[in-house]
């Protein structure tokens, strides 16, 4: 049986950017087990308030139903650079890269196995079919002086990522590998980072 996961930030007493995260749970649950449940995730999880200063990584696993919630202090990982990683020529997937990760499983085996051999202040920028996708824990944008863009070849739609595309803070866009000279510095973005908590010079990335 699958379980999947939804990480949300809990900061200063508030959880952030719920109405997302229960808008994928519920299409997950959906998708996978064929239930309508509108469930909210207010509903399960523990009083925010009592977490009042600082920063909070709140795990929710669940599959038909919420299996388990755990609350702790959140540590920022410090990410200075990226090595790209191309699925397409991966010994394990055939060509194309067939690996999917559309919604957010708990399982995680394959993309850590992606991470081997690689030190704490570097991560992975998986690239799909030649296109920019993900790191393997986020997903991207991209400055190129003007605007931020966003891959739209992302791997897994991240709440982040819809948040910023629906307050017209960043745009989608296709990125090849070729492409990434046009851009500056790439930021990595998922439920707890915001837009520049981890900044990357595009020089800083590994071919």
């Amino acid at each position: 049986m699958f379980r999947f996961i939804e990480t949300i930030k809990l900061a200063d007493g508030n959880y952030k950017l719920i109405d997302y995260h229960d808008k994928r749970m519920n299409a997950t649950i959906a998708h996978f087990f064929n239930i309508d449940c509108g469930q909210s995730l207010a509903d399960f999880l523990p009083e925010a308030k009592t977490y009042r200063q600082g920063i909070y990584k709140c795990r929710v696993v669940y599959s038909s139903n919420i299996e388990d919630i755990e609350i702790t202090p959140y540590f920022k990982r410090k990410i200075k650079r990226l090595k790209i990683v191309n699925l397409d020529t991966y010994p394990f997937l055939s060509p194309g890269g067939l690996f999917d990760y559309s919604f957010k499983y708990e399982d995680r085996s394959f993309i850590n196995s992606l991470l081997k051999g690689l030190d704490d202040i570097t991560d992975i920028l998986i690239v799909k079919n030649g296109l920019i996708t993900d790191t393997s824990f986020s997903n991207v944008i991209l400055f190129d002086g003007k605007k931020w863009i966003t891959p739209d070849a992302f791997l897994l739609n991240g709440v982040k990522r819809r948040y910023l595309l629906d307050c017209g803070i960043t745009s989608e866009g296709t990125v090849s590998v070729k492409g990434l000279k046009d851009f500056q510095k790439i930021s990595l973005i998922n439920a707890m980072l915001e837009p520049g908590d981890i900044e990357i010079d595009i020089k800083d990335i590994i071919y």
